[in-house]
């Protein structure tokens, strides 16, 4: 009974080991930096008691700025789930508004699948998610943060967003590559502010990234 039960049990593990070793075999881990263009779009902004603000925003990234522009992606065969930490800093702001960014993260949390070319390393991607905004600023001489939020530290699930991307994985060792990347968003995303009120900030933006990743070759 001993010996079966050993058995039963050396089987077992040895099936659970061979399924973690093919499941592992199309996972992969990238890391970015770059940096990041966006299209000027309708700033609203929106308080208790006062008039609307609207205007055509021009926005800078300032990558280095601060939190810098980063992103990271984990995926598995064509599919993966990936964070670009965007950001936005308003360079024409109104009387108004003393100053207005998402510094902290227009963060663009999605998952994207893998589109691949035929004969070629280049690959392509497309991809649906969840703004995570994080509003810094001053208008109306008041602060517009902190909020309240249900993530904590003022971060906000938004809004959504959407990506078309294009890049090659240029292997440097058995596992290990380089990727140059580059991305066109979408996004749309509402952001409470202190006191009451809302920021509407939609987003468009061209992305260029290069990043280092491990992919568990089959």
């Amino acid at each position: 009974m001993r010996m079966r039960n050993g058995v039963s049990l050396a089987l077992s593990l040895l099936f659970m080991t061979g399924s973690f070793q093919a499941l592992a075999q199309g996972l992969s881990a990238e890391v970015f930096a770059g940096t990041s263009w966006s299209l000027p779009t309708r700033l609203t902004i929106r308080q208790p008691d006062e008039p609307d603000i609207r205007f055509t925003a021009r926005y800078h990234t300032r990558p280095w700025t601060g939190s810098p522009y980063y992103a990271y992606r984990v995926g598995y065969n064509n599919w993966s789930a990936e964070l670009v930490h965007h950001k936005v800093y308003l360079e024409n702001p109104p009387s108004e508004i003393e100053r207005f960014e998402v510094s902290h993260g227009y963060n663009l949390a999605m998952v994207s699948r893998v589109i691949p070319s035929v004969g070629s390393a280049t690959l392509f991607r497309v991809g649906l998610g969840l703004v995570i905004g994080h509003p810094e600023g001053r208008i109306r001489g008041k602060d517009i943060n902190p909020v309240k939020s249900l993530l904590g530290g003022g971060y906000h699930i938004s809004g959504l967003c959407l990506q078309a991307a294009v890049g090659p994985r240029l292997g440097v060792a058995e596992h290990w590559f380089f990727r140059p990347e580059a991305k066109l968003t979408a996004a749309w995303a509402r952001m409470p502010l202190a006191g009451g009120g809302s920021a509407t900030v939609p987003n468009i933006a061209l992305h260029t990234l290069f990043g280092f990743g491990y992919r568990r070759q089959r």
